[in-house]
């Protein structure tokens, strides 16, 4: 059996949205590949789009010019879009180049 080829670039943008009973956007940035089957990632900032959809969603973006100070590993899995299980309740995967939605701060965050 063959090893899972990473299909992740540096530099390439990933996105995940997970919440209880509200959304939560994160997006994080590879650093670096990690062998065949990891890569280095940071969690990025992200800043609201200039979209309004409703009173209850903000659009956000990915910031990538601040970036948090801890760097992390994790396996990267090559299923329809390649992603990483950032912990037990959140997988991130390629992000699309598109606004993401998450829960406004005065609707549950």
């Amino acid at each position: 059996m063959s090893e899972t080829i990473i299909k992740l670039e540096e530099n390439d943008i990933l996105y995940s949205s997970w919440g209880y009973e509200q959304t939560n956007i994160n997006f994080y940035k590879v650093k670096r590949l990690c062998g065949k089957t990891q890569v280095e990632l940071v969690k990025i900032e992200k800043k609201y789009a200039d979209v309004q959809d409703c009173h209850t969603t903000d659009s956000v973006l990915p910031y990538p010019a601040t970036e948090f100070p801890k760097k992390f590993r994790r396996k990267v899995y090559n299923h329809t879009r390649p992603g990483v299980m950032i912990n037990s309740y959140e997988w991130a995967t390629l992000w699309d180049g598109t606004p993401k939605h998450q829960t406004n701060a005065h609707y549950g965050h």
